[in-house]
């Protein structure tokens, strides 16, 4: 709702002595998009255009303005990259004329977030002028037509209580993954671990709906690619910044419903959304900590880990006994 009430009072703020606001997403091609930037992360981000909002690949963007005053009609002009600009870091640059050189890391309504030497960094929205993206500089705003398909708009889903359910039969869990594990390779990303290898759970992408009084979150395709097989214990690994709170990824329960998957209410409980509990483990810890979360007498079925700060959602499905992978 936070967020909600922010992006208003953004776009009251669009015009201003005659001038449009807007924040300017440059592509790797050259190709500019206006609009509101509602959020971003690691992998993708969010803009609204007009009253559509489009979803574009992170690894597509050269550069980020927020807040750019367009007086005038496009003058499309591509970014340029410094030599050797695929090694080179992100930068934040803060309005004051400070530069941030780190990782980015994500977007919301009120602040910009950057990892700097491993440590997650926040800056006020209104303080932040643009980002830039391995090591390109910064192209002069234009307003050329939108560059993705549209997609609705999504908000965070909120961590619930976890439902009583039907518990599956015992079956020996996977060993407890050692303290010497090679780590994950995306920072965020949800693994599984079989007691030899980390397998990445399906990353998909929560997109809020209603239907009556009714409110969910869906993903598409009837069922997870991740299969695993039943068992009395399942245990995942995520690696996140010293500052991000383990405890903000839920476990949802997702139900099949006409060829997509869906968050269920917790039962008696409606608005409220089905969680499974996990228990949370400190594996290594160092500027980036890595959590083993394990969850027990999980039964069949369709699930989702997702963060309370975002509507990504790392899915997997639960088979029986000797099906799955």
């Amino acid at each position: 709702m936070r967020r909600i009430l922010l992006l208003i009072v953004w776009q009251f703020g669009l015009l201003a002595g005659g001038r449009l606001f807007a924040d300017v997403v440059t592509l790797n091609d050259g190709r500019q998009i206006s609009g509101l930037l509602e959020s971003g992360n690691i992998r993708e981000l969010h803009i609204k255009v007009g009253d559509q909002s489009q979803t574009i690949d992170i690894h597509d963007v050269q550069a980020i303005q927020f807040g750019v005053s367009l007086p005038g009609p496009p003058t499309a002009a591509a970014p340029t990259l410094k030599a050797g600009a695929a090694a080179q870091a992100d930068t934040l640059i803060l309005k004051d004329g400070t530069h941030v050189t780190g990782r980015w890391w994500s977007v919301d309504a009120s602040h910009v977030h950057i990892l700097v030497n491993n440590q997650l960094q926040h800056y006020p929205r209104p303080d932040v002028s643009a980002v830039t993206f391995g090591g390109a500089t910064l192209p002069p705003p234009s307003t050329p037509p939108s560059a993705t398909s549209p997609q609705p708009p999504t908000s965070a889903a909120q961590p619930a209580p976890a439902p009583t359910l039907t518990r599956p039969s015992g079956s020996a869990p996977p060993p407890a993954p050692s303290r010497g594990l090679s780590q994950p390779e995306e920072i965020g990303m949800v693994y599984f671990w079989n007691g030899r290898i980390l397998t990445p759970l399906e990353h998909s992408q929560a997109v809020e709906r209603k239907k009556g009084s009714t409110q969910y979150f869906e993903m598409p395709a009837p069922q997870s690619s991740v299969r695993l097989k039943e068992a009395s214990s399942l245990v995942f690994i995520v690696r996140l910044p010293k500052e991000v709170d383990p405890a903000s990824y839920s476990l949802f329960v997702l139900a099949t419903v006409d060829g997509s998957r869906r968050t269920q209410s917790r039962p008696g409980r409606r608005g409220v959304l089905a969680t499974w509990p996990v228990d949370i483990e400190k594996n290594d810890e160092s500027s980036l900590i890595t959590y083993a979360l394990t969850v027990r007498d999980l039964p069949t079925g369709e699930y989702s880990f997702s963060p309370s700060s975002s509507n990504d959602g790392y899915c997997f499905g639960v088979d029986p006994s000797g099906s799955g992978q």
